[in-house]
C-alpha cells in the first residue's frame, strides 16, 4: 500500500500544486488506497458476475459501439477504438481509462464533493516517469504509438499475442501508459483532461508498484472533517459544478449548492504592505 500523507488546511492544496507544477491529479471521495479503472475492479471481476457475464470489457464497449449511432451520428471512425474509449469514459460506461486532471483544485472538488462521511484521498504523478517504463520519456503520439493501439484494440481482439505481434511488440504490454487526448469534449476541456490507459491488471505491474518513488507518485488525505469547507473554498476559487460540468445540470448542481451555504457577513480586507 502506498503511503499518504494527511492535509491539514487548504493552504496544502495550493502548495503542492504550485509544487509540483507538471504533475497529473486525481481525486477520489474514498479511500480506496489503488489506482484501478473502473472495469477492473471488484463488480466487475466478481466470480458470480462473470459467470453469468464473461468478458465484460467487450461486451460493454461492443454494445455501446453498436447502439451509440441510433441516438447520435458525432461518432469516431468504428476503427478509431481509442476516441471510442474517451466517448465512453465522458459519458460514464465502465472503461481500462483512469481520468487525471491537471490541475489539483479539479482533483480536489472531486475529492471532497461527497461521501462527507469518509475521507478523500488525492493522488498526483509525474506522467512521463510512467511512460519511461515503456522506453519514452514524455506522453505518446496517439496514432503513432504501437502501445497505445493495443491497449485500445485488445478490447475487440481475441488473441493478445497475435495483436502484439501484429504492432511488433516484443511482449504483450503490462504496464498503464499516460496520454492527452484530443479534447472535443466540453467536459474534457474544462476538466483539464487527461488519462491512464490500463491493460488487465497484473500484480507488480500497476501503477503504485511501478514508481515507487515519492518525488514521482505520492498520496494524500483530506479528512472528512474538511470536505465542506474545501468545497466551499473551491466554489470562491472558481471550481464548482458549473465550471467542470458546463451544461445545465452542472448549473443546477451549482444553484443548489450555493443554497445550501450559509453567509455570515463580509469578512474584513486583507491589507497587506502599503504601496506608495
Amino acid at each position: 500500500m502506498t503511503k499518504a500523507y494527511i492535509i491539514e488546511e487548504f493552504d496544502n492544496i495550493i502548495e503542492i500544486g504550485i509544487t509540483l507544477g507538471f504533475n497529473w491529479f486525481r481525486g477520489h471521495s474514498n479511500v480506496f488506497n489503488e489506482l484501478t479503472p473502473e472495469i477492473f475492479r471488484k463488480h466487475y471481476l466478481d466470480k458470480v458476475y462473470l459467470s453469468l457475464s464473461p468478458e465484460p470489457e467487450s461486451r460493454i464497449a461492443g454494445e455501446f459501439k453498436r447502439m451509440a449511432p441510433s441516438i447520435t451520428n458525432e461518432l469516431p471512425k468504428y476503427s478509431n477504438h481509442l476516441e471510442w474509449l474517451f466517448l465512453m469514459q465522458h459519458h460514464g460506461v465502465p472503461t481500462r481509462l483512469l481520468d487525471w486532471s491537471e490541475n489539483i483544485l479539479i482533483a480536489t472538488f472531486f475529492a471532497v464533493n461527497s461521501d462527507y462521511d469518509k475521507d478523500g484521498e488525492i493522488w498526483t504523478f509525474l506522467p512521463w516517469k510512467l511512460n519511461e517504463y515503456h522506453g519514452f520519456y514524455g506522453l505518446p503520439i496517439l496514432n503513432r504509438n504501437k502501445i497505445v493501439k493495443f491497449l485500445s484494440r485488445e478490447i475487440f481482439h481475441t488473441n493478445p499475442q497475435k495483436l502484439a505481434d501484429e504492432y511488433e511488440l516484443k511482449e504483450i504490454p503490462k504496464v498503464p501508459v499516460a496520454l492527452q487526448p484530443l479534447l472535443k469534449h466540453k467536459r474534457m476541456t474544462a476538466q483539464q483532461s487527461c488519462f491512464t490507459i490500463h491493460p488487465k491488471p497484473i500484480v507488480g505491474f500497476t501503477i503504485p508498484e511501478i514508481i515507487t518513488d515519492e518525488d514521482y507518485l505520492i498520496r494524500y488525505i483530506i479528512p472528512k472533517d474538511l470536505k465542506r469547507s474545501f468545497a466551499q473554498k473551491l466554489s470562491y476559487l472558481g471550481i464548482s459544478y458549473r465550471t467542470i460540468f458546463p451544461d445545465l445540470d452542472g448549473l443546477a448542481k451549482t444553484i443548489v449548492q450555493q443554497e445550501k451555504s450559509c453567509g455570515w457577513g463580509q469578512p474584513p480586507a486583507l491589507k497587506y504592505k502599503e504601496y506608495k
